[in-house]
């Protein structure tokens, strides 16, 4: 039987087999060894799954895979894992796999969000092996219906812990209060906006998002979708963006919101790169908002 204290982390694999060798070296490095990972993997059609079975056994992981048949989308990887660790224990935390982090990120988890009751916290994110900062803590802006970063190009810096009302799912702990509050991701969403909307329900059931900026990981961005300028980020972006206001704003402020966000797309338009996946992101919305 597991220990009631044990962490179960999460993983979503989809043909990213580039980052494996840091992320798991880095869980084979933890100096607090009571955790888990489950591993999901999307179908990957490199060698991420078979590779990263090799490395969790490399490192003596006490590990599960789930194999979907087909590539469901990091949300919906995302809830199979949960609905597995919510049989196994209460204490999840949701982790990229194109990330790296210090000996000490478990036992961190483990002292300064478990030990003190806290039931959603995350932390620090530099960019790849800089020192530049990629996630710094954030907040969701209603107006342009978004998740935004306080990162190296913002001037604020949050120096203490303290409650944000945003976050990527690269690296979150969640207490299994959070699911049975709110649920899990919404699997529509398949990759981005999925973090956004998960906080955006967080915020309504009054749960404390907890950023505490003295722990950091290293986050390898886009290591499954080509990075947020790839035509596959756009397009899927463009979709989710709309589809984010539709579900979750009322009337009237909701075609308000709508309105920017035409204009906004309609302004990177401009930019012949953008304008063919911009436009085929907001007719996938349609499609899926018919009636």
């Amino acid at each position: 039987m597991p220990s009631q204290s044990r962490i179960i982390l999460i993983t979503v694999l989809f043909n990213c087999e580039k980052h494996l060798s840091t992320f798991f070296k880095s869980l084979g490095d933890q100096d607090d060894k009571d955790f888990m990972i489950i591993i999901v993997d999307n179908n990957s059609q490199d060698t991420s799954r078979v590779y990263a079975e090799e490395l969790a056994k490399k490192y003596h992981l006490p590990h599960e895979f789930i194999d979907n048949d087909s590539n469901l989308g990091v949300a919906a990887g995302n809830n199979h894992g949960i609905q597995r660790a919510l049989q196994l224990g209460e204490h999840i935390v949701l982790i990229n796999n194109d990330t790296s982090f210090k000996t000490d990120l478990v036992r961190n988890i483990r002292r300064r969000a478990i030990a003190i009751g806290i039931q959603a916290w995350t932390c620090l994110a530099y960019l790849a092996d800089t020192e530049e900062r990629w996630y710094g803590g954030g907040y969701l802006s209603y107006w342009r219906a978004r998740g935004i970063h306080y990162d190296s190009k913002r001037s604020k810096k949050i120096l203490e812990p303290e409650v944000v009302t945003y976050a990527p799912t690269c690296l979150m702990y969640l207490h299994a209060t959070v699911f049975s509050s709110i649920g899990v991701m919404d699997p529509r969403y398949f990759v981005y906006y999925d973090d956004t909307d998960f906080c955006y329900r967080m915020n309504l059931a009054k749960v404390s998002l907890i950023y505490d900026p003295s722990v950091c990981i290293s986050h390898y961005c886009g290591g499954s979708t080509g990075g947020p300028l790839s035509a596959f980020s756009i397009r899927i972006g463009t979709r989710n963006k709309f589809l984010y206001i539709t579900k979750n704003y009322k009337l009237p402020h909701r075609w308000f919101v709508l309105g920017i966000a035409v204009i906004s797309k309609m302004l990177q338009s401009a930019n012949p790169r953008l304008r063919r996946q911009i436009y085929l992101g907001f007719s996938d919305y349609l499609r899926m908002n018919k009636g």
